[in-house]
């Protein structure tokens, strides 16, 4: 693994998976304290959660970046069978043991057969987080099948037809209401819920991870023959989006908004400059991305349950310092979670696997540590 390839990964999981866990923070803060009075917490509130929403394209995009750069010419034995074997189990006990906390929340009781409809909503309909891991396996399917096709599609041709199909796929679910469907409730379920998993709602991502990894060299180039754009970019459509927002354009709030579809490729190449003028990473940031998939599918359960002791004391603090808490406390409670499932069997087939990106940054460090103090003397 080249310094370049591994501290951006490094960077884009952990900055992508410690944004999907703030976008949660923010909004448990705010079920926490109910109503906040302030408009200017509130707008600070909402800029946060709008900003931080783009984790979860981030994250997938990793997925086809790093096979579009390590798999361009063929395949390795049992190459399906060693990406699905960890991701598959995971999905499906994250999703079973959801079924607890949206029973408990919509006040049923705790029988069989209401834990066994939300288990089949969470691994069927993904209702849940966990979500992100079938738009993993659909591009990872995709990757492995049509390769030879992708790679006779150019550039140019791959990313525009790609992003008007993207545009037009969330712009009909972002501005159409439902229609055809006698059922109110079941139609918003299907129109905003059902609308999230197939892959063509991420297909812009999915060209833009293959063209980035399977050009990688002259993509960074072109980065730093950019640069003023590329550290602009962000800030100007961050401020756009919280412009258009205030207005309720779109009236999504999550990362299925029409708009990331601009945010999301400007935070990637920023994170890909920056990380390119990097000379190690702190080892958090190591460990969190090792850690990342369990930290990801965990959080928002730990947060159900850390905010049972945060309501009680809500009056008597400021909704910034729940903020912090919770998120703290939940990330940390995750990436303890994952470290420790991690160490028994079986573990990783609940949690997800972990990485060991962290020994590389370790290893790194003492490297050129020690080629520093050779040539001192």
């Amino acid at each position: 693994m080249s310094k370049k390839i591994s501290y951006e990964i490094l960077l884009l999981r952990s900055l992508s998976c410690l944004s999907v866990a703030m976008v949660h923070a923010v909004m448990f803060t705010t079920w926490i304290h109910g109503q906040i009075d302030s408009s200017i917490l509130n707008g600070l509130l909402m800029s946060m959660r709008l900003f931080f929403n783009a984790g979860t394209p981030i994250f997938v995009f990793i997925t086809v970046f790093l096979l579009a750069k390590s798999y361009s010419d063929g395949f390795p034995d049992k190459f399906l069978w060693k990406r699905l074997k960890y991701l598959i189990p995971p999905y499906i006990s994250m999703g079973i043991i959801g079924s607890f906390y949206k029973v408990s929340e919509n006040g049923l009781p705790l029988t069989f057969s209401n834990l066994a409809i939300e288990s089949l909503k969470n691994v069927f309909m993904a209702d849940y987080n966990g979500y992100f891991i079938i738009i993993i396996i659909q591009f990872v399917l995709l990757f492995y099948f049509f390769r030879p096709q992708l790679n006779k599609i150019p550039l140019k041709i791959g990313l525009s037809t790609s992003f008007l199909i993207n545009f037009a796929y969330l712009a009909f679910f972002n501005f159409i209401p439902p229609f055809g469907i006698a059922n109110d409730t079941l139609a918003q379920y299907l129109w905003f819920n059902g609308s999230v998993l197939p892959f063509i709602g991420w297909i812009f991502y999915f060209f833009l991870g293959f063209y980035c990894g399977k050009h990688y060299d002259k993509f960074v180039v072109e980065l730093h023959r950019y640069k003023l754009y590329v550290l602009t970019a962000p800030i100007l459509i961050t401020l756009t989006m919280i412009a258009l927002k205030t207005g309720g354009i779109p009236s999504v709030n999550s990362s299925k908004a029409v708009t990331y579809l601009f945010l999301v490729p400007s935070l990637i190449f920023l994170i890909f400059f920056v990380s390119s003028k990097l000379k190690s990473v702190p080892n958090f940031i190591g460990v969190i991305s090792d850690h990342s998939f369990g930290i990801y599918l965990t959080h928002s359960v730990l947060m159900r349950v850390f905010q049972e002791f945060y309501i009680p004391i809500a009056p008597s603090i400021h909704p910034l310092i729940t903020l912090i808490l919770i998120y703290i406390t939940c990330v940390g409670a995750a990436l303890l979670l994952s470290y420790v499932l991690n160490k028994i069997p079986f573990g990783k087939y609940i949690i997800g696997v972990a990485r060991d990106n962290s020994k590389f940054v370790k290893a790194k460090k003492t490297t050129t540590s020690t080629v520093q103090q050779k040539a001192a003397h």
